[in-house]
């Protein structure tokens, strides 16, 4: 397969798992939630230091991502969860404000802008047995190759979609929609509107974690500007082109954003004029899909 597919293969499936992540949140619980991006560089860097300076393996390195990104928006949702509407979308915003700042400053961990390189492939080492002496080499996969690295990370991406589409099924997902729809009337039929909004803010996170650390592991380099806040409106563009609270719909529009670039390939277009074009297309699109669904991203407060 040629390597510019594989790019966007891979891609589109760190995507589809920070993008249906945020669907859970922001799709189906109303949150504006603008830390997303601060939990997946949470995650990338959380990967990159602990394999590249302490030599950890790929399930420690990508579990200790989900959890600390978690963690950290756990402290952050008992916070910015008592806040609402726009300022809780400001605080959240903050949030990501202070990790960037982080990531520039805190340079004896994070190496400041130069960023960390030569972050290592995932690699599942052989096991030595004696009695069987081929066995060693038919368990040994380089992640290092694409075509492999791509089997991986689509392996975790249906994981964690399977894993969030019972969510959107489940009788949680009802709560988080009611207490979005009417929070009051939510809390008249007992729904605890605070845990239910933490627990979504701490899902959320947790998958963004690890689409972060595939994330650092595939380009194996990264530095605070690939987590500016252009990345998380590219996230939240996929949400609204896919419907709010769509769990197929996200899945489809991210495929459709992260290839969108590829039909202006058939143009012959100079680069001076594809770019601002590929930037347009992408405004077209969402200015048309939030007119469309105008309704569902503006909801009227409903009223006894």
């Amino acid at each position: 397969m040629n390597e510019y597919y594989l790019h966007l293969a891979i891609m589109s499936c760190i995507y589809l798992i920070s993008a249906q992540a945020l669907n859970l949140n922001f799709g189906l619980g109303g949150l504006f939630n603008l830390a997303h991006v601060a939990c997946y560089a949470i995650g990338a860097y959380t990967t990159a230091i602990l394999s590249v300076d302490y030599q950890y393996s790929f399930f420690i390195c990508i579990f200790a991502s989900a959890i600390l990104a978690s963690l950290l928006s756990l402290i952050l949702g008992a916070i910015s969860l008592r806040l609402s509407l726009d300022y809780f979308a400001i605080g959240t915003l903050s949030f990501s404000f202070i990790i960037s700042a982080l990531l520039i400053n805190w340079k004896e961990l994070t190496r400041g802008v130069l960023g960390i390189p030569g972050i290592p492939r995932p690699q599942i080492d052989s096991f030595n047995f004696t009695k069987f002496p081929n066995f060693q080499e038919l368990i040994t996969i380089d992640f290092s190759d694409n075509y492999n690295f791509l089997i991986l990370v689509f392996s975790f991406a249906v994981i964690t979609n399977l894993i969030l589409y019972f969510i959107f099924k489940a009788p949680y997902s009802r709560a988080l929609k009611a207490q979005s729809e009417f929070i009051h009337a939510s809390q008249t039929l007992a729904i605890n509107s605070t845990a239910v909004r933490l627990w979504s803010f701490t899902i959320a996170s947790f998958f963004a974690g690890i689409a972060g650390s595939f994330f650092a592991y595939y380009l194996n380099y990264i530095d605070p500007s690939s987590f500016s806040l252009q990345e998380m409106l590219f996230v939240f563009s996929i949400i609204i082109v896919g419907r709010p609270g769509s769990f197929w719909g996200v899945l489809f529009a991210t495929i459709f954003l992260v290839l969108l670039p590829e039909g202006l390939r058939f143009f012959d277009l100079p680069s001076s004029i594809l770019g601002p074009m590929r930037q347009f297309l992408y405004a077209f699109i969402l200015f048309t899909t939030v007119y469309i669904n105008k309704g569902i991203l503006f909801p009227t407060q409903r009223k006894i």
